[in-house]
């Protein structure tokens, strides 16, 4: 009898409408967890120990991704939103629970991760660096749009490029939440608004900058205008022409500088480079840094990822040498000029790409005793294929990222290193981003 293929259907199976679930947990980019089934269910708005009717968006066989119908208890940890944008604006996901609950469901989330990929048990875990949970943004990118011919400056909607004009912003600092209404009342009339593409302001020692990105020079009119306006305002203001960091009469700005910690150098930097958003809890990262690694005059350290040394001139007070290596040149050559000012001959900025080959530079074959890894979000796999042929006996990761973190420790571990020492670091209060320091010694 002859047989003939006959293809499956290309039907999905419907999503069940609804189903009611308890959340059991948060995962490291706060969704709720829960497992209906023997299935886990991921669900965005939901604190552990709440039941609520989730209707199924994604059904991926192993998982599933739902949305909140109805919430039909609530956790004792829920609180009301502070800001008025919250659900609308596309940060602070999490400001519908207390901040001493997000740290705990962080913590129980980086340790859930770790634990996965390292198959062994962790060391205890350190208390976790906190300040104020509301006012320490001292950084923010703000984007532009018009409506009704009114110009708007604000954050980004959730999952869209619309604008959602701000009228507040509690995680702002003070004074750059300040700067907002007046700046769209003095940019909304200028011709000048139509070429701007975004708004960074940021808070330094120096104090509040605005910078504007323009695509076009501004004429004598909006100069007097702009001048005007950071009269009145008290603050710096820059311009981005795409190219470099200029000041109001066309020159090059000089660089700007923010604290690392009491008593430590304060390092340099421009609009555009990367520093910390939370200041207070920087200056305790650093304070930590130092403690973990504990550096003596006689030792040699790296210190990998470095910007324009964060970590490095800090580090550099307390050890024989210390050798800075940064993906950017034009941050590394900040350092340099900032190690000169402040007499550091014991340190060294270089630019190399640290997830690429293997470097071949002296730096990459100098013995040293210990190493600091402070990566982007991809992690260090790439400086970890090479970096422990120089055997640091300590190795202090700094990370933003959880799960690049679990797999690098897990490199780490094959190479020798025990997991010693490991924190949660509240960076960013409301929001889903887990930040953390772990500590690893060569066995």
């Amino acid at each position: 009898m002859a047989q003939f293929f006959s293809p499956k259907s290309s039907k999905k199976k419907p999503l069940a409408k609804s189903i009611e679930l308890t959340a059991d947990a948060l995962d490291h980019q706060a969704q709720a967890v829960a497992s209906v089934d023997g299935k886990r269910v991921f669900v965005a708005g939901l604190l552990p120990e709440e039941r609520a009717k989730v209707q199924l968006t994604k059904d991926k066989g192993r998982f599933a991704t739902g949305k909140v119908l109805k919430r039909l208890s609530d956790s004792p940890e829920r609180c009301a939103p502070r800001c008025r944008h919250f659900g609308v604006c596309g940060g602070c996901q999490l400001q519908y629970a207390n901040a001493p609950a997000q740290r705990q469901w962080k913590q129980q989330a980086l340790t859930t991760l770790l634990s996965h990929h390292l198959k062994q048990p962790l060391p205890p875990l350190t208390a976790p660096i906190a300040a104020g949970e509301w006012h320490y943004r001292r950084r923010a990118r703000l984007g532009t749009a018009f409506h009704q011919g009114q110009l708007q400056l604000g954050f980004r909607k959730a999952q869209s490029n619309e604008v959602i004009a701000l009228r507040e912003c509690p995680v702002l600092a003070p004074s750059l939440q300040a700067l907002i209404a007046p700046l769209a009342a003095c940019l909304g009339p200028m011709a000048l608004a139509k070429a701007l593409g975004h708004i960074d302001l940021l808070l330094v020692d120096e104090g509040a900058v605005v910078v504007l990105r323009l695509m076009r020079a501004i004429n004598d009119k909006e100069r007097t205008r702009l001048t005007d306006f950071a009269d009145k305002q008290g603050c710096l203001l820059r311009l981005d022409n795409g190219q470099q960091i200029i000041d109001l009469d066309g020159k090059p700005s000089a660089p700007l500088h923010y604290q690392t910690g009491n008593q430590l150098p304060a390092a340099a930097m421009l609009p555009g480079d990367f520093y910390q958003v939370n200041d207070q809890v920087n200056q305790q990262m650093v304070a930590q840094a130092l403690e973990w690694l504990a550096p003596t005059a006689d030792e040699v350290g790296l210190d990998l990822f470095c910007g324009g040394g964060n970590f490095t001139l800090p580090l550099a007070t307390r050890a024989k040498q210390v050798i800075g290596v940064e993906g950017i040149e034009a941050m590394a050559e900040r350092g340099r000029a900032r190690a000169a000012e402040l007499g550091l001959a014991n340190v060294e900025f270089y630019s190399a790409d640290l997830n690429g080959e293997v470097p071949q530079a002296n730096w990459a074959k100098t013995t040293i005793d210990w190493a600091l890894l402070d990566p982007a979000r991809a992690g260090a796999g790439g400086a970890l294929a090479w970096l422990p042929k120089l055997a640091p006996k300590r190795v202090l990761y700094v990370s933003c990222n959880p799960l690049s973190l679990a797999q690098d420790a897990k490199l780490l571990s094959q190479h020798g290193y025990q997991l010693t020492k490991l924190g949660l670091v509240d960076m960013f209060p409301h929001t889903g981003h887990l930040e953390s320091m772990a500590l690893f010694v060569r066995a």
